[in-house]
Parts: C-alpha cells; structure tokens; sequence
C-alpha cells in the first residue's frame, strides 16, 4: 500500500557544512525558533538565543528543508535583500572555513536562478521553436 503525503510537518535540517555548497530556494521570510531549554537546571548557565530558521527548498533534492541560520547567513540576507526580499529567490550557498583569529566562519553567498524556471523557459522556447520549424 502506498500513501501519499498531504503535509510536512517536521522538515529536516539542511546541515552547512565546510566548503561543502548547499542550493536553496527560499520559501518565506526567516524566524526565530523556539526557546532552547537548559539541558541541565544549572542557574549559571547561559541561556541560549532562540535559532533562527529559514524554510527552504533544497534544489538537489527537491525536498523541503530547515537551515539554522547563523548570525552572518542572516545579517548578508537581510542587509541584501530588505524588506525579505530573498524570498522566493535561490542562492548557492557555502560555509567557509573559519580564519586565524576570527570567532565565525564566513559564507560564500550567490543567487542563483532558478532551476525550475529555467526548465520551464526551455520548453516554452523548445515548443515554440518546434511549432515554427512545422510551417
């Protein structure tokens, strides 16, 4: 017997990892995730940041996926694309290694065009094209 999927309700966590290129197409604009509860009920102990997360599609796959973005991942999207305007848009995405002296590792950040459209413009062209060649 086979089923078919209505929804997903628990995506899975696109992991970034070091030069290792990742192809997402953002779906809606990020948010902050749940509070981290403190695994142990130390008082001293530093609470966590809520993650913020993006939803997105992984453009290998065509899965849907999580990405906990950290503070450069978001800081270049928002500073690029205001407003959440890199929402609905696909990027090449990279995480680099961490420089001498430096706490973060940097993200090599690309758009990229859509895989999808671009399939869809070659048979819109393809049937044009074809449909001239018959006269």
């Amino acid at each position: 017997m086979e089923f078919k999927r209505k929804k997903l309700l628990t995506r899975p966590v696109l992991k970034m990892e070091q030069d290792k290129p990742r192809y997402i197409k953002i779906e809606k604009a990020m948010f902050i995730g749940k509070d981290i509860k403190a695994r142990n009920a130390d008082p001293d102990e530093k609470k966590k940041e809520p993650a913020t997360i993006i939803d997105a599609i992984n453009l290998e796959t065509g899965e849907p996926v999580q990405i906990v973005a950290n503070a450069v991942l978001k800081s270049v999207l928002t500073e690029e694309y205001p407003n959440d305007g890199y929402v609905g848009k696909c990027f090449a995405i990279t995480k680099m290694g961490r420089q001498p002296g430096k706490q973060y590792n940097p993200f090599h950040i690309e758009e990229i065009e859509d895989p999808n459209e671009a399939k869809e413009t070659v048979t819109a062209e393809s049937l044009h094209t074809a449909a001239g060649k018959r006269r």
